[in-house]
């Protein structure tokens, strides 16, 4: 058993008898192994593994088993996830109980929730923000409470002007807490509607259930909706056991009605995005689906596609991760922060930037969007450099739909050369706003950087 079937199994909540023996005696073998063992943590901890280990290492009386030093190793990953997790939430509690105060309701979404629902444990992953949908028209009163509570904003729309639920968006400006603790995700959608999916928003609001947070009455989605919103946000690329064991566990610890969730994904035009996220899931966690689930068959979409391609590198190494990469939050950053900065000179080498990163990725990089990672051939590699920038786009049309994201690289242009006026007729920067507010741009500038 190598470390990637080590981890899936105990990635698992629910452990039948076999698992156990198994990582039983995959342990054993680590003891008398220092170099072994050592691999097995940063294995962990390099896929992000390390904190959830750490639970289910002590869940299963195989904690102590490991060397005192690898011990260490691990709960310090945990309790340094659980001290920033345990201070979002606190900081949650703050404009959580002034939206009661004011009667908005919201429901909380994926890790923020199964920590709780789920894994029974507030450390169990590192998470970015704290992710909430809510009501699109309640959006202008939330943005009141966030300002009263002094969060800052992150992009532009910081000077207080009402900003309207965007037809064309699913999510709203973010804010951060005054302490940096909290990245708030106001959403009044489940996936951006420019794309091809369509999700039944008001049926997601009415089978919606009640949910306790830390004494505040708020929502969370039914199991299908929840199945349904992993569904849609599990990545192409990034594709690991951290992202797929939401999927299983969800399975393991709530009662899917398949007849609703078939319903669901024909509707909402997400049956090959299901099956891709299933079948990943399933390499991890072993079958999973009861054989009633009877879901639609997959099309050769480009989503089935990757699939394939993705099964062909986990049955030549065993692990599926060599594949994994996070290239659209990468590009993301860019063309946030090009339109953060109004001078020409500044947005003219982020616009480099952008088009570097779609055109000629590195090579590292296009070998693994195109699912060959560690290729030697040199006509194998320069195909996939040729590729990449295909697969860019492609990546990017999966998150913000095909027609808008050839507009947002139009409009990106037409900013960069409308942005030549901001030297005769000066324009007030996000990092100058902040500055007269007295708030370090770098703090804000590291916070950005540290999304992962």
């Amino acid at each position: 058993m190598n470390n990637f079937e080590a981890v899936s199994i105990l990635s698992k909540t629910i452990l039948i008898t076999g698992d156990k023996l198994r990582l039983n005696d995959f342990v054993e073998t680590l003891i008398p192994d220092k170099a072994a063992e050592k691999e097995f943590f940063d294995y962990c901890k390099e896929w992000k593994l390390a904190p959830w280990t750490y639970t289910q290492l002590k869940r299963n009386d195989l904690f102590n088993k490991l060397s005192p030093e690898i011990q260490t190793c691990f709960e310090n990953s945990h309790s340094e996830i659980q001290a920033q997790n345990e201070k979002r939430n606190k900081e949650a509690c703050r404009f959580l109980t002034e939206f009661k105060k004011n009667n908005i309701e919201i429901i909380i979404l994926k890790g923020n929730l199964f920590a709780h629902t789920v894994y029974k444990d507030t450390g169990y992953k590192r998470m970015n923000d704290f992710d909430i949908l809510i009501h699109a028209k309640d959006w202008d009163r939330i943005q009141d409470i966030y300002l009263s509570l002094g969060y800052i904003p992150l992009g532009f729309g910081w000077s207080g002007e009402k900003q309207k639920a965007a037809k064309f968006s699913h999510v709203g400006m973010s804010y951060i807490s005054p302490d940096y603790s909290c990245i708030i995700g106001s959403q009044w959608g489940l996936k951006s509607p420019t794309t091809n999916f369509k999700v039944n928003i008001d049926e997601a609001w009415q089978t919606a259930k009640d949910f306790d947070f830390y004494g505040i009455n708020v929502k969370q989605l039914s199991p299908e909706y929840n199945l349904l919103h992993l569904v849609l946000h599990m990545g192409i690329f990034k594709c690991g056991i951290r992202d797929c064991m939401d999927v299983y566990n969800l399975i393991l610890n709530e009662n899917i009605d398949w007849t609703k969730y078939r319903e669901i994904i024909k509707n909402a035009d997400a049956v090959d995005k299901t099956n891709f996220t299933l079948v990943m899931s399933e390499l991890c966690s072993g079958k999973i689906l009861p054989d009633t689930a009877g879901l639609p068959e997959p099309s050769g979409s480009f989503v089935t596609k990757r699939l394939n391609k993705r099964l062909e590198v986990y049955d030549r190494f065993r692990d599926f991760h060599l594949s994994y990469n996070d290239y659209f939050q990468d590009v993301e950053k860019l063309v946030i922060y090009f339109n953060l900065f109004p001078e020409f000179h500044k947005k003219l080498v982020l616009y480099l930037k952008i088009l570097v990163s779609i055109y000629f990725p590195k090579t590292e990089m296009a070998l693994k969007l195109s699912d060959i990672p560690g290729e030697k051939s040199f006509f194998k590699r320069m195909s996939a450099k040729i590729k990449a920038p295909y697969f860019v786009f492609a990546l990017i049309a999966q998150e913000i739909g095909a027609k808008f994201t050839f507009l947002l690289f139009v409009k990106l242009y037409f900013d960069l050369i409308i942005s030549l006026k901001n030297y005769f007729v000066k324009k007030e920067s996000y990092f100058d706003y902040l500055g007269k507010k007295g708030i370090d741009p770098a703090e804000i500038e590291k916070v950005v950087k540290n999304i992962q």
